[in-house]
């Protein structure tokens, strides 16, 4: 092992050299999101994080949790149980659309998830069985999905996973370009204030730290926080950032909240579907998904 007065500046050229890589831009296998056709089962999205250096965030952001597979990871384990899923992936950044210098190709934004999202709300959160909504964030993707349930308190969510969600630089990214948007339905936050502090009885958290009541279950990925050996998904000894922080609900209480710290995986590597964190999250969405089923049975035998 390095001396210790080494690591640190061999950590930093790793992760320059990691954001030099050329990265591959795949879609999802998983049917995409389709608000002009039939009401799926599920619906699933998921909003990615911050790009390592050299890439300069927001503008190079993109959409690394489909690309992976990471989505389609988790859509397979719903549609293993029997549902038909959707899903539609976004990048860390305020605006609609843009291109991404890094993944050398348009990207769609947290505007964008506004607007379908809004566009779901018409057509088919009306419904008598409107689609479970399923949230997936990694890193500062965390934090604009914390927001999307917050200003959507009357929009139930039936999971909500974190993988390693982060505030670093949130508002240096983004607070110009929120700040240049039209202003909102009067009394709605902004999303600037995703990552501002708010007290919940007996702790102060940041607003992606707090699990809203909309949202009925909810999985949290934390990072390593000692140097450990990495797992199949890559990474570091050493972790060069995590989130030091579980989540709670507004009330303080942790009812619905499931939380894996893991081991083996810096905060790049738990967003990898090889990893051990997603093998956690997969495994409880099953579960999950088997009592979305069982309570699905037990409506259909009452009609």
């Amino acid at each position: 092992m390095p001396p210790a007065r080494l690591l640190a500046p061999l950590l930093t050229l790793a992760v320059t050299l990691a954001g030099c890589a050329p990265v591959t831009v795949r879609p999802a296998r998983a049917p995409a999101l389709d608000l002009s056709g039939p009401v799926p089962d599920v619906v699933i999205l998921s909003v990615s994080g911050r790009c390592a250096p050299p890439c300069l965030p927001p503008r190079d952001n993109w959409d690394y949790l489909t690309s992976r597979g990471t989505v389609d990871l988790l859509a397979d384990a719903i549609a293993g149980v029997g549902y038909r899923v959707q899903v539609a992936g976004y990048a860390s950044n305020a605006a609609a659309t843009y291109v991404s210098r890094q993944a050398r190709a348009e990207q769609r934004g947290y505007a964008a998830l506004a607007a379908d999202f809004a566009r779901m709300r018409e057509v088919w959160l009306e419904k008598p069985r409107p689609p479970r909504l399923v949230l997936l964030g990694h890193s500062q993707g965390v934090a604009w999905l914390h927001h999307l349930a917050r200003v959507n308190p009357d929009v139930p969510f039936a999971l909500q996973i974190d993988l390693d969600g982060i505030c670093a630089a949130w508002r240096s990214d983004h607070g110009a370009a929120l700040r240049a948007q039209p202003p909102g339905t009067s009394g709605t936050p902004s999303a600037l204030t995703a990552c501002d502090l708010v007290r919940v009885p007996g702790r102060t958290l940041r607003n992606k730290d707090v699990v809203w009541p909309n949202v009925a279950r909810h999985l949290e990925v934390l990072s390593k926080r000692l140097p450990a050996r990495a797992s199949e998904s890559g990474g570091y000894l050493l972790n060069y950032l995590f989130d030091p922080t579980r989540n709670a609900r507004p009330d303080g209480s942790t009812r619905g909240l499931e939380v894996f710290v893991s081991g083996r995986e810096d905060h790049s590597a738990v967003s990898y579907p090889n990893s051990d964190a997603l093998a956690w999250a997969a495994g409880r969405t099953v579960r999950l998904a088997q009592d979305w089923k069982r309570a699905d049975a037990g409506l259909a035998g009452l009609n």
